[in-house]
C-alpha cells in the first residue's frame, strides 16, 4: 500500500487530508513544519508528498534543497498552496524534478484525490 505523507502547518488541513487519502486506500503520515518533514520522510517512506508552500521555518526551496542533499530530490511532491503563481513561477517549480505538480487552497478534494490516484499506483 503506498504511503502520502502531509506536510502542513494547519491541523484541519492535515485532518481533511488524512481522512481524504486514507478512505482513498492510502497510508499516511504527517509533519506540521519543514524540519519535522525532513526528519522523519526517512522513516516514513513515503511515496509521494502533499507539500503546504507557506509554512513557519523553511521554506519550499530550502527544503528541495535539503531533501537533494539527503539522496531524496527524486520524491514526488504536490505543493499545496495559497499562493497564486504565475506562468513563469509555474516554470520555475517545475523544473524541480520531484514537483509533480500543484493544487490551491482552498482545493476540492475529489480533485486533489484524483491527482494522487495518477501519481501513486
Amino acid at each position: 500500500m503506498a504511503k502520502i505523507m502531509i506536510v502542513d502547518d494547519n491541523k484541519d488541513i492535515i485532518q481533511t487530508l488524512q481522512i481524504s487519502v486514507k478512505k482513498a486506500g492510502y497510508k499516511t503520515a504527517m509533519a506540521y513544519d519543514g524540519e519535522e518533514f525532513l526528519r522523519s520522510v526517512r522513516k516514513h517512506k513515503p511515496n509521494l508528498v502533499l507539500l503546504d508552500v507557506v509554512m513557519p521555518g523553511l521554506n519550499t526551496s530550502q527544503i528541495l534543497n535539503e531533501l537533494k542533499k539527503m539522496g531524496l530530490g527524486n520524491l514526488k511532491i504536490i505543493l499545496v498552496t495559497a499562493v497564486r503563481f504565475s506562468e513563469e513561477e509555474k516554470a520555475v517549480l517545475f523544473r524541480e524534478p520531484n514537483i509533480i505538480d500543484y493544487i490551491t487552497k482552498p482545493f476540492d478534494i475529489n480533485d486533489l484525490m484524483e491527482r494522487l490516484k495518477k501519481n501513486v499506483p
